[in-house]
């Protein structure tokens, strides 16, 4: 406990690892990125060089560091790394590991620094996610993938995988475009319509615009879009809104030309306003410094849509536009409908050619994986007991619920079932692990009853004699209470979880802890506003946290535990993933917090 902070000795405080060091904090894993527009992958960043070697921990740290409570920022830096408090005669096969931004990880600077000198492991946040390494049209890059399993390997790290089979952050228009059947044309045509025409030589620009400050003008009879730095693609778009909605299964031909300061890309396609959702997306167009003519088309593919919107945020430089026309074609279309047999043999076809393409990048390197993301809901709807497997029915149409093709059972199966199977034809040797990952394990308003849920559904899963789940990974995003009765059942259930996991014989990880305050009034306090008590009292709470970790979990079923945010959120209270509050181990500066004091604490005990 912070309080007992007494026995620090001077010796050790030339021994430790002074680090300041910015690490990453992320959009949650069920935080969905796609809230303004059509989302695609960013492009892959160049390889980097080889890191240098990973720093040595302390040989010899002193088992309870624990610095004096009045103690400022400064004094935390008597500390060790993080990883060398980890007992490894007792626990030698637990892993500490870090979510990390895989781009700045790559970039080998401050989190990169953070992640090598106190973490055995990382998560990428993002990066071996479905949606980052499948294109729209379902061709796959691996080139981040391949750069930073091959960077941690040189700063002799291991990489946890995450994840090969979530409902979020898919590429949703591919795989609905797999299971809509055959295209059939309609006999009726009304010929051509021509619903927006542009050659700016007026001066007059029918788009607008938003995001990341960049702006739009015509200059010499052509449009120019600036955008001034690089972002994700989705965060600068222009756009023009139709008074009428485009007709469903109705073919889109728009032309222009185009060009840039440099050579980049340019997505497109129909929207939705109403909660910003794809009704159709047009080809990629791939641009240089010279003029290039362009024609592609798009069929419609929902009903509602009436924005057409251009996506070029991860483009920074000017593009510039001429002789622009969109046009209805006058053919019209609809699709023979797929039966539920078909349509599960597509998709099982699509999982296997994405886990057959991750395993042969990655089975020699990666050999933990989060199989299946939040594969469970949070309610009961047929009142068996039990909550059911998140679905369509009841989720967002943002999502693409591959559970509801493949069927309750046996979608976690043909998951495991692939894994297995590519892991060893391309090579892997260590005994592969494959969890089931979920949030909210830890809850006390339902007496742990989605952990419940999940522990019913994984002896479904296994109950074919084939499919075997190695162990079970709790996300543990997670809030320090300032009323002490709502804190106590936090810890009480926190502990019941434990105990609950322990009990199935199955690894346990703890994959993506962070943690926030709520002052007594139930208020979220923002990292600007947190006192020192508030700091101590979520050291605290860290400690217990991993503390009892070691306490009830075997050895033996100690797979780990992960930090998902190193550093403090940034932004507002609202915005992005925790937004505002003190997330990190690391405030926004670097500065060690009294958090890492109580992780460390916790992991020494």
């Amino acid at each position: 406990m912070i309080d007992d902070m007494r026995r620090m000795k001077l010796t050790f405080a030339v021994l430790a690892l002074a680090v300041f060091c910015l690490a990453g904090c992320f959009p949650d894993e069920y935080m969905d990125d796609t809230q303004s527009g059509i989302q695609k992958p960013d492009p892959e960043p160049d390889p980097e060089p080889e890191p240098e070697p990973e720093p040595e921990p302390d040989p010899d740290p002193d088992p309870d560091p624990t610095p004096d409570p009045g103690l400022s920022y400064d004094d935390l830096d008597a500390y060790g790394a993080l990883k060398s408090y980890v007992n490894r005669a007792v626990s030698p096969d637990f892993k500490l590991g870090a979510g990390v931004t895989v781009p700045a990880y790559l970039q080998k600077g401050k989190e990169y620094d953070l992640a090598v000198t106190n973490f055995d492991e990382m998560t990428a946040g993002n990066a071996m996610k479905y949606s980052s390494v499948v294109r729209w049209d379902g061709s796959m890059d691996f080139t981040q993938v391949k750069n930073f399993i091959n960077m941690a390997e040189s700063a002799g790290m291991t990489v946890y995988g995450h994840t090969l089979a979530w409902h979020s952050q898919q590429q949703n228009e591919y795989l609905r475009g797999l299971i809509k059947g055959k295209k059939v044309e309609l006999p009726t045509s009304d010929g051509e319509v021509v619903l927006l025409e542009a050659d700016f030589d007026k001066g007059e620009n029918p788009f607008g615009g938003w995001g990341n400050n960049s702006t739009r003008e015509i200059v010499n009879g052509t449009l120019k879009i600036t955008n001034p730095s690089a972002v994700r693609n989705w965060e600068a778009q222009f756009a023009h809104d139709f008074p009428e909605p485009f007709a469903l299964g109705g073919v889109y031909r728009m032309s222009f030309k185009i060009k840039g300061s440099a050579a980049g890309r340019l997505s497109s396609g129909f929207q939705i306003t109403d909660g910003y959702k794809s009704a159709g997306e047009f080809p990629d167009v791939q641009f240089t410094t010279d003029w290039k003519d362009v024609e592609m088309t798009c069929d419609c593919t929902a009903e509602g849509g009436t924005r057409l919107i251009f996506s070029f945020g991860e483009f920074a430089g000017d593009i510039y536009i001429d002789d622009f026309r969109f046009v209805l074609t006058g053919a019209s279309y609809t699709y023979e409908e797929m039966t539920a047999e078909e349509k599960k043999e597509v998709l099982t076809d699509a999982m296997d050619r994405w886990i057959k393409g991750m395993m042969e990048v990655t089975a020699t390197k990666v050999s933990a994986w989060d199989a299946v993301n939040e594969s469970v809901s949070g309610a009961d709807r047929d009142g068996d007991g039990f909550y059911e497997l998140e679905s369509a029915q009841w989720g967002s149409d943002n999502n693409f619920y591959w559970q509801d093709y493949l069927g309750s059972e046996d979608y976690v199966r043909i998951v495991i079932g692939k894994a297995r199977k590519y892991y060893e034809e391309f090579g892997g040797t260590a005994p592969l692990r494959l969890f089931i990952n979920d949030y909210n394990l830890e809850s006390d308003w339902d007496d742990n009853k989605k952990l419940k849920s999940l522990i019913h559904w994984i002896g479904v899963w296994e109950s074919d004699g084939v499919t075997v789940v190695d162990g079970i990974g709790t996300q543990m995003h997670v809030s320090c209470y300032e009323n002490p009765d709502i804190q106590a059942s936090k810890e009480k259930h926190y502990v019941r979880m434990l105990q609950l996991m322990a009990n199935t014989g199955k690894l346990v990880k703890i994959s993506e802890l962070d943690m926030g305050y709520v002052d007594k009034n139930g208020n979220t306090v923002p990292t600007s506003q947190m006192q020192e008590y508030q700091h101590k009292a979520m050291a605290d709470y860290y400690d217990f946290i991993v503390s009892k970790y070691f306490e009830i979990i075997p050895p033996a079923q100690q797979y780990g535990i992960t930090q998902w945010c190193m550093q403090d959120a940034p932004g507002a209270l609202g915005t992005g993933w925790r937004g505002g509050e003190p997330v990190g181990l690391w405030d926004i500066s670097y500065n060690r917090k009294y958090a890492y004091a109580g992780f460390a604490n916790g992991l020494a005990r």
